[in-house]
């Protein structure tokens, strides 16, 4: 049978100097993630799950070790080439939503085709699908400060997902959500990693929600992994 790992890391650090000291946000963290995965990453403020997903996405770059997706490395990747992993590959959704205020809901989604060479005939109705599959197709032409917090984070979804990528980056997406957008936000994305075979990576702080969204959830501490039954702080897992 053939192997579905998508995605590995292999000793991936990220250090920075700060002052006189070094800080390990990611300190040797090495992770297997299959095709079609639903992995939840989950650790307190400040334990390196944001940069672990930065890195993923290739918007920063490890100080050692290696990012492969799909048998290439990423540093092997010149600078337009990273961008193109972005841009087809990466559909990332963030806490802030990140939308642009003075576009439409559906201007908002288009605005991912327009790295992807998709004609200007076609973005407008990949577009409106995709806010269509995530509830919003009343919603189309709102703009951000008139929507709500579940769909604003809902149309970063759709933005994130109308260009087919492979793998959805979610940091912290239900962090600015009350609980019944964060259920919905959550629902949608299971549905997702259930009819499109996509490989979901989730930051979150909530131990609660990954344990019921994710098959699989890894634990960070001080930029290391833990093993799934110790506590903060206790031994590091490779």
């Amino acid at each position: 049978m053939a192997s579905t790992q998508w995605l590995t890391t292999e000793d991936l650090a990220r250090h920075y100097r700060r002052g006189t000291h070094t800080v390990k946000a990611v300190d040797g963290v090495n992770i297997v993630i299959e095709r079609g995965e639903f992995v939840a990453v989950v650790g307190a403020s400040g334990s390196g799950k944001s940069t672990l997903l930065n890195l993923l996405a290739g918007l920063d770059t490890p100080t050692c070790g290696r990012i492969v997706v799909d048998n290439t490395a990423l540093s092997t990747f010149n600078r337009r080439e990273l961008a193109t992993y972005r841009a087809r590959t990466v559909g990332m959704v963030f806490q802030s939503f990140n939308l642009i205020g003075h576009h439409t809901a559906l201007g908002n989604v288009e605005m991912a085709l327009y790295f992807t060479e998709t004609p200007r005939s076609k973005r407008r109705q990949l577009a409106m699908a995709m806010l269509e599959r995530v509830g919003l197709s009343d919603r189309t032409d709102h703009r951000p400060a008139d929507l709500s917090g579940g769909e604003q984070q809902r149309v970063a979804l759709a933005r994130a997902l109308v260009k087919r990528p492979e793998v959805i980056l979610a940091d912290e997406p239900t962090g600015n959500l009350d609980q019944q957008n964060t259920e919905q936000i959550a629902h949608l994305l299971q549905r997702l990693n259930a009819e499109d075979n996509l490989t979901v990576i989730m930051v979150t702080h909530d131990a609660d929600l990954a344990r019921k969204c994710a098959h699989r959830t890894i634990r960070m501490h001080y930029g290391r992994l833990i093993k799934p039954n110790s506590a903060d702080g206790g031994e590091a897992a490779s």
